[in-house]
């Protein structure tokens, strides 16, 4: 009996130890991997030895860690926990789990793991390095640097400390000390990859707003990127730079060069099936792919990158534009977009937001034309506005289609019968047909052109969005009553002039330069010049979006209006479309044109979408002087009759002369 217990033990015993040896192995695997960035399997080994051992701290360091590179933030967090609730000086934990705190804006959580230790190990570099980045990223920078420059110089230039020192340096776009440091990393570490890729983003950044010196600079950048590759062809981030350089090449012509194009689409085609979770590679193939007219994957990751994070407005309105050009409106995608435009305006349309709300009913407009729930919504949009053409030509839309809703029929016949005792019907300048209603009134008011917004940062994190700010807000202005802009074909004319000016080939982006202005007029011949330019610059991060803008005069060479103004999150890109909008528009004159001239009285292109009241003084001006004033006899929407006060205005009021309303400062005068 005792020998048959004695066997039963040793082949526990046996067993025990071939477990432990699995784990261990399991482990060594996993390191392995992991050493060779290659996380998606690494932590398969790293599961198994928990599996095997559930205490195994190595195997939760391991699998921490590669739940962090592989953006799985939450189960790293878990892991890192439970290694410091039984180790509260593990180093690894305790910088890794600072780490993600650090990037989710954790900060409060950081000072209290890292100060009792730095108190007992005050040269302990990985400590200070952590302690550097935690500085940096609450905004003391100064001191950041500092810190870490004045260990480095007292431990004599640790590698892991200048690699460091090299990234602050890069950050705080202190070229020169950068590259001092960076320098010293590669010497010291010639086979890690990560230097080469630092000095190769060095030197783009350094040369991003100095076009000629960025192209210059492109063959010494791509060769550190490929001195990095050879090390670690898997470099993530030596592969995502290699695309932006691609990228600027495809462009440094002025021209699509499609096969540069093509080789950092390949690239950043395999970044984003490493790495599902990253929207950041989502969205930049999505853009790549529609440049290079790939629609399926353009379509798929416009929504992944959506999918992973909604709150992206500057992805949103991207994708919607691309669906708009390029998708049916029977695609799934532009469907869904059209409903979530559909229900943010039905949600805010009764909010203190109501303003901001009619982007997105526009927008749904655009998406989904046909949709009957878009219609009844901008019917009583129509409606509440004073919109009555569009509301009537609408009605006439939804008449045709179902010509038996007598419903419909009363609200078109009372819209109408409105429609004809307007002072625009009364005066001819309205047109009521089959087809539709037309308002034949020319609109005079100030015209306006939006150059390209520009970066505050250097490659920023969507590359188009210089672009496509300043397309929203075109769009935003085009739907305000008494602000105009050069038609499309103008203003797609004008940019082709700038282009051979002025292009960034990363960007895309023309930006704004006084020297360039001449341009805006260089195909008017006997036509009103543009008087007024909208330019500034945009920052995105972390789904906020922050703006500064300008609002330039031609007549008097100076800036009349400067706005900054930020949003994040959820309908960020409306609200600021709306403030900046508003700000524009009240920032700019009231201007009409005298239409007829009558027996008594005279008739002009100004009305109460201008902000014309029965109270508002009118002014005739000619070549900047006063000819005359007058007072308001019969307001329209989009014209008014004016009485002018002087005698024997009849002399020298005629047909086309300028008309403004005197401002209330000077009525007060």
């Amino acid at each position: 009996m005792k020998t048959k217990f004695f066997l039963i033990s040793l082949i526990l015993i046996g067993f025990g130890s071939i477990e432990s040896q699995t784990v261990l192995e399991e482990i060594e695997i996993g390191k392995e991997k992991q050493s060779q960035n290659d996380c998606r399997k690494g932590i398969v080994h790293f599961q198994n030895a928990l599996r095997k051992n559930n205490n195994s701290i190595e195997a939760k360091i391991g699998f921490a860690e590669c739940s962090k590179t592989l953006g799985s933030l939450t189960d790293a967090k878990r892991a890192f926990a439970e290694v410091l609730s039984r180790s509260p000086k593990n180093f690894p934990a305790v910088i890794g789990l600072s780490e993600i705190n650090i990037d989710l804006e954790e900060f409060s959580e950081v000072p209290k793991r890292i100060d009792p230790l730095l108190e007992e190990f005050p040269n302990h570099s990985s400590l200070r390095i952590l302690e550097s980045r935690y500085l940096y990223a609450i905004g003391r920078k100064e001191l950041a640097i500092h810190k870490l420059k004045i260990l480095s110089e007292k431990l004599g230039y640790p590698k892991d400390v200048e690699k460091m020192l090299g990234e602050l340096y890069l950050r705080s776009s202190q070229w020169k000390e950068s590259e001092e440091s960076l320098k010293r990393y590669i010497s010291q570490s010639p086979s890690d990859p990560d230097g080469f890729y630092l000095i190769a983003k060095l030197g783009l950044y350094r040369n991003y707003f100095h076009v000629p010196n960025l192209l210059s600079s492109l063959a010494d950048v791509e060769e550190n990127i490929n001195n990095a590759l050879n090390l670690d062809k898997k470099h993530e981030l030596s592969r995502l730079l290699l695309v932006k350089l691609k990228m600027i090449q495809s462009y440094s012509s002025g021209n699509l060069d499609t096969n540069i194009l093509e080789s950092g689409f390949k690239l950043i085609y395999e970044l984003a099936r490493e790495f599902p979770e990253n929207k950041h590679y989502h969205a930049l193939e999505a853009a790549l792919g529609e440049e290079l007219n790939r629609s399926k994957f353009a379509s798929f990751h416009y929504r992944r990158s959506l999918q992973i994070d909604d709150l992206d407005e500057i992805e949103r309105f991207a994708a919607e534009e691309y669906v708009i050009k390029n998708e049916k409106e029977e695609s799934k995608l532009r469907r869904e977009l059209g409903d979530y435009r559909r229900d943010r305006y039905i949600s805010e349309k009764y909010s203190l937001f109501f303003k901001s709300a009619k982007f997105h009913l526009l927008r749904a407009k655009d998406l989904n034309p046909q949709s009957p729930t878009i219609r009844r919504e901008l019917l009583d949009s129509y409606n509440l506005s004073g919109e009555s053409i569009q509301y009537i030509n609408l009605l006439l839309r939804q008449r045709e289609e179902d010509p038996t809703n007598f419903k419909m029929q009363n609200k078109l016949e009372f819209a109408i019968a409105n429609l004809k005792q307007s002072l625009e019907s009364q005066e001819g300048y309205v047109t009521i047909e089959q087809s539709g209603v037309h308002n034949s009134v020319v609109s005079t008011s100030p015209e306006v052109f939006v150059f390209d917004l520009e970066s505050k940062v250097a490659f920023p994190e969507h590359y188009f969005a210089g672009r496509l700010l300043s397309k929203a807000l075109r769009y935003n202005l085009q739907n305000l009553f008494n602000v105009r802009l050069p038609s499309d074909s103008e203003f797609q004319m004008i940019r082709t002039s700038l282009k051979e000016l002025d292009f960034h080939p990363y960007s895309k982006t023309i930006p704004f330069s006084v020297e360039s202005l001449t341009v805006l007029d260089k195909e008017r011949r006997n036509t009103a010049k543009i008087r007024y330019v909208v330019h500034g610059n945009y920052q995105y991060a972390n789904d906020s979006i922050d703006v500064e803008i300008y609002l330039y005069d031609r007549t008097t060479s100076k800036n009349i209006g400067v706005w900054k103004t930020n949003q994040k999150g959820r309908d960020g890109l409306s609200t600021i479309l709306n403030r900046i909008s508003e700000k524009i528009k009240n920032s700019l004159p009231i201007e009409g044109k005298i239409l007829k001239v009558k027996k008594d009285e005279v008739l002009v292109s100004l009305g109460k979408r201008d902000g014309l009241t029965a109270k508002t003084v009118v002014r005739f001006v000619r070549k900047g002087s006063l000819i005359t004033e007058g007072d308001v006899t019969a307001l329209g929407q989009d014209i008014s009759i004016i009485k002018p006060k002087n005698r024997g205005w009849e002399k020298e009021l005629a047909t086309g002369d300028f008309v403004t309303v005197r401002l209330e400062q000077d009525t007060k005068k």
